[in-house]
């Protein structure tokens, strides 16, 4: 996390080693063993960094086991680093790589799920395939065993057993207690305090009736109050499924008297399920010939009540209405364990729950799962407040809205007056290659939508319009109905989106709402193949996609370049990103060892210090990427990068940082231009012979920006000179300046031997220095004293190989 914005880091949950022979042999479970009902119900993708072969069969056993434990449809991507620096009695630790909230079907309502709850919950990909799920480290260093079958000796950790432990963290088991050692709090939070995670819902101080650490009204966050309550030992889930098979006990956490970061909280406690003991499998510690291959029922209730089994209510909100009129409640609930007979009711209120409610019973009258229930509102009633209540058999209880009674659906009854709403993202462009056109549009209305649909034009010419129908929800699709025998590339369609409501005096909406207004974009065509390609965008071309890029001389530019959005935008929300695009419209056919160059300045947020692309916490990035299905998957054609791959991207950046503030106001300079070289088949998805697209694409992560990324003199796959410059503007400094009586001249990075020359030059253009290096290599620094020269302006240039890459005015004073 970012230190400005993100100050809170709970660290993730770490399992010890205890350093003792704690003989344990627990078997995997039933849905495992059982080969008719051992197939996998999720599908757990590990990329493994370092580990032996032994070591990665082990972990793939654990891994197939939590597949026959836990349901998803997505995809759940782990990263599992085999380390030797976790630190002494550290088995592993792993965590998940993000959190999310708010997201379509959440539970609970401003509460964190793990990603991989998370996506499985929304049934869509929100980390999506560039990044990891969960992120795990197994220490190198201890002495482990690496076989299945339980048969640990005495001397060893089964490597099984922690795998499967680390696994259970990575999914969920885990949150966002903490506490400061200096101010003596305990405390929660992530993006802010009094962030929490579904796991920390359940945590309660006390085994009978608990006191919830996340309710304020018990505990203050950020006191000496959670604090006691963290160091407690008396710590418990209240999982009502963990309780269902716990004789109506809540599982026991682990709260030592002294905090211990990745371990309190977040483990069940050693003491009441030692080791042998089926729960034993998330205490905080294991001992060596301990093989527990089940997270035991209680962890697997506290997983199905942290959000891995859920309870769905799936009611349509009914609208107002214009007179008074039987209403209609209808719908149905989706529950991994079934409804409870007799719990679905209707609950509402004349007065907004202030001093009325009234229940209704909702009926499943044709025994099909659809539950409904009418009620007709007295003569005079101007509105009715309700909410959905149901149970599950495991006694869990829902509601909708999740925060019933506070929050609630409110009917008005009488004349309507309000418009529609809608909601859309604009069209980017159109590629030939596909068949149709979708436009999708969120349009909501209190008393319901009657019609909606599209008007639009091709190069100024309208055509007929075309009706939007609803999908689900408040979403309304339909296609544009072009013939695509007639588009051709850089045809320009503008579109407005247009509704109707149900009233009796129908009220209407557009979207542009000025009507002079339209959304816009541009049918684009993919060219023939090339073998390869040249641009120093000193003109306008069509060979790109011009939507989030464009080509034009930007301040303190010499001439036309590639710009991204200047600045570019930060989302400045948790969980949000931003992406800006474009692509090369001419596919090239790769030869081996084809070799793609370009100029560039990269002002964009820096990661943490010693991440790499792929880490959570290397933020924003520039990366270039290839298509071999025109444009469907995009894979890096080579890692992706920030500013801090230049010093002096990175210097000027943090430098452009106002104090107290995030983004750097540093705009981008032609002298920082720095030549990029990228193989293109260097990389594990392209060969030669391949027929590629190329896209440069800027990632903008929740918060920090600055000035973006600007692209030059493209080369791709051209013979090369034998005699080009190799150095770029962007790799020499001259500094400082003004200056005094010295100036040092800094390379970088010079890639082959090569002859370096600098002269300097007075006001009046005469020659004053001069100095030439034979065979630099590496790092080169020159200090140049002209102390006894007068104040003024001064002129350096900087050669190499008798070509020049720099020249730079210089003020003495």
């Amino acid at each position: 996390m970012k230190s400005y914005n993100q100050s809170i880091k709970v660290p993730p949950p770490v399992c010890y080693g205890s350093g003792e022979v704690e003989r344990a042999r627990i078997g995997p479970p039933v849905e495992f063993l059982l080969k008719s009902a051992g197939a996998a119900k999720a599908e757990i993708i590990v990329d493994y960094n370092g580990f032996t072969p032994e070591a990665q069969v082990a972990f793939a056993y654990a891994v197939s086991i939590w597949e026959t434990i836990i349901e998803s449809d997505m995809p759940i991507r782990m990263q599992a680093n085999w380390e030797n620096n976790l630190g002494t009695n550290v088995l592993g630790s792993c965590g998940p790589e993000t959190y999310y909230k708010d997201f379509k079907d959440a539970p609970f309502k401003g509460r964190y799920y793990p990603v991989a709850i998370a996506e499985k919950i929304a049934k869509r990909e929100m980390n999506g395939e560039s990044r990891y799920d969960m992120i795990a480290n197994f220490n190198s260093n201890v002495d482990w065993y690496y076989g299945t079958d339980m048969n640990c000796p005495d001397t060893l950790y089964d490597l099984v057993t922690v795998v499967m432990h680390e696994i259970g963290h990575g999914l969920g088991f885990t949150g966002f207690f903490f506490v400061d050692d200096a101010e003596s709090q305990g405390a929660y939070g992530y993006y802010e305090f009094g962030d929490a995670t579904s796991f920390d819902l359940l945590v309660e101080q006390g085994a009978a009736d608990g006191e919830q650490l996340v309710d304020t009204s018990f505990f203050e966050n950020k006191s000496a109050e959670l604090l006691s309550a963290l160091q407690s030992r008396n710590l418990y889930a209240n999982s009502p499924i963990a309780m269902e098979r716990n004789r109506g006990n809540k599982p026991r956490l682990y709260a030592p008297e002294f905090f211990d970061d990745g371990s309190s909280v977040y483990h069940l406690n050693d003491n009441t399920y030692p080791n042998g003991n089926d729960n034993s499998l998330m205490t905080h510690a294991i001992g060596m010939a301990e093989a527990i291959h089940d997270p035991g029922p209680l962890t697997r209730g506290i997983m199905d009540d942290i959000g891995w089994r859920n309870i769905f209510i799936r009611f349509d909100q009914v609208k107002d209405i214009e007179e008074i009129k039987p209403l209609v409640f209808s719908g149905w609930f989706e529950s991994d364990y079934g409804v409870k007979a007799a719990t679905p009711k209707l609950i509402y209120s004349l007065d907004e729950f202030v001093s009325h409610s009234d229940t209704l019973e909702l009926i499943d009258m044709e025994g099909d799962g659809t539950y409904s229930v009418t009620y007709t509102p007295e003569a005079g009633t101007d509105k009715i407040s309700y909410y959905i209540e149901v149970q599950d058999t495991m006694n869990r209880m829902r509601t909708d809205p999740a925060l019933a009674p506070t929050e609630f659906y409110t009917i008005h009854v009488g004349p309507d007056t309000e418009k529609p709403v809608i909601a859309h993202d604009e069209i980017d462009y159109f590629l030939l290659i596909n068949e149709e056109q979708q436009l999708s549009a969120n349009i909501s209305d209190n008393l319901g939508v009657d019609t909606a649909y599209v008007q639009y034009s091709i190069n100024g010419e309208a055509q007929e319009p075309f009706a939007l129908k609803r999908d689900f929800d408040d979403r309304y699709i339909g296609n544009f109905p072009f013939d695509l025998n007639t588009l051709k590339d850089g045809d320009e369609i503008t579109y407005a989106i247009y509704a109707v409501d149900g009233a009796s005096s129908p009220n209407s909406a557009r979207l542009p709402e000025i009507q002079k207004i339209s959304f816009s974009f541009k049918v684009e065509e993919i060219f023939e193949p090339v073998s390869y390609y040249s641009n120093n965008f000193n003109q306008e071309t069509p060979d790109f996609v011009i939507s989030d890029f464009d080509i034009y001389t930007a301040e303190f530019f010499n001439d036309g370049a590639l710009h991204s959005v200047h600045p570019y935008p930060a989302p400045n929300k948790d969980n949000e990103d931003l992406e800006f695009s474009t692509f090369l419209k001419r596919p090239v056919v790769l030869k081996e060892g084809g070799i793609m160059t370009f100029d560039e300045v990269v002002l964009i947020e820096p990661g943490a210090q010693l991440s790499t692309y792929g880490d959570s916490d290397f933020f924003d990035y520039v990366i270039v990427e290839g298509s071999k299905d025109l444009g469907r998957t995009w894979y890096p054609l080579a890692d992706g990068y920030d500013s801090s791959s230049q010093n002096t991207w990175l210097t000027n950046y943090n430098s452009g940082i106002p104090t107290g503030e995030q983004d750097s106001e540093t705009l981008g300079k032609a002298e920082w231009f720095v030549t990029r070289s990228i193989t293109l088949t260097d990389n594990d998805y392209c060969a030669a012979g391949d027929t590629i697209l190329i896209r440069f694409r800027l990632y903008s992560d929740p918060f920090a920006a600055g000035w973006g990324w600007a692209i030059d003199n493209l080369e791709i796959q051209r013979p090369v000179s034998a005699n080009i410059t190799l150095l770029s503007p962007g790799e020499i400094l001259v500094y400082p300046n003004p200056f005094t009586d010295n100036v040092t001249v800094k390379i970088s990075a010079v890639q082959q031997e090569s002859q370096i020359q600098i002269d300097v030059y007075n006001a009046v253009g005469q020659k004053i220095y001069v100095t030439q290096e034979q065979g630099v290599i590496g790092t080169y620094s020159h200090e140049i004293n002209l102390s006894r020269y007068g104040n003024g302006m001064f002129l350096v240039k900087v050669s190499q190989n008798g070509q020049t890459v720099l020249t730079k005015k210089l003020i003495k004073n």
